[in-house]
């Protein structure tokens, strides 16, 4: 095998090189190349297969331990703290499953239709593509802070509305504990546009995540979730900056 052979010939019987350095070459390099497409085949492994990359694993989990030949293959996957690749590999095509929303197992623990998902952008309207976040104006009425966070697997976002630098209006809102911080500032962004429709309101969004604004500004986003935040401040027209 040519991972084997390069391998071997970096790592010598001396041990010249520092464990931390092949540990790295381990589990980015050679875990990641025998990974390859394993969200498509990790499903259907025969043992003849799995012990084929129990023998694979073998050799350099060796050299990472520098234990005996004789030690067993199960004991270097609990010195390393690496699982078996059989076991990674059933991970990835779980993961795989969630993501492309194919998966049944996961409904007892995860809401599916919750989560975001891929959307065919040749479907978005033209004009929701094009969104430009402009700079401050003063002639809005009210200012937006806004603020996303995440504690203890927990997921939630704040909104405070100021009208001529005084506080009218406080929100506090959780989300569910899948959803990460990246689409606690977007609600949050969507909630501002939202509440300056309700209200015919003209406001001023400020947020600290440059990433919300390059999500929101993107051309080709094709996550439903950010799509429909941007068809929300494209509705809101000139009512929000």
């Amino acid at each position: 095998m040519i991972l084997t052979k390069f391998f071997n010939q970096v790592i010598k019987s001396n041990w010249s090189v520092d464990k931390n350095l092949v540990r790295h070459w381990c589990t980015a390099v050679i875990e990641q190349s025998l990974m390859h497409g394993a969200g498509v085949w990790g499903r259907s492994l025969r043992k003849t297969q799995i012990d084929r990359l129990h023998s694979t694993q073998r050799i350099f989990w060796i050299k990472l331990t520098r234990c005996y030949r004789t030690t067993s293959t199960n004991v270097l996957n609990a010195l390393t703290g690496i699982p078996p690749l059989h076991i990674a590999a059933k991970a990835l095509y779980l993961k795989f499953q969630i993501w492309v929303m194919h998966s049944t197992e996961a409904q007892d623990i995860l809401n599916i239709e919750n989560l975001d998902k891929f959307v065919n952008i040749f479907e978005t309207p033209p004009e929701n593509k094009l969104i430009e976040l402009t700079d401050t104006k003063g002639e809005h009425m009210y200012d937006v802070f806004m603020d996303g966070s995440r504690i203890n697997s927990e997921t939630g976002f704040a909104v405070c509305i100021f009208k001529n630098s005084i506080s009218t209006e406080e929100y506090l809102f959780r989300l569910g504990s899948c959803n990460t911080v990246f689409q606690a500032e977007l609600a949050a962004i969507d909630f501002a546009a939202g509440w300056s429709l309700r209200n015919n309101a003209k406001i001023n969004i400020f947020t600290d995540r440059q990433s919300s604004i390059d999500a929101i500004e993107s051309k080709k986003p094709r996550s439903q979730f950010v799509n429909n935040i941007k068809r929300n401040i494209f509705n809101a027209g000139q009512l929000t900056a």
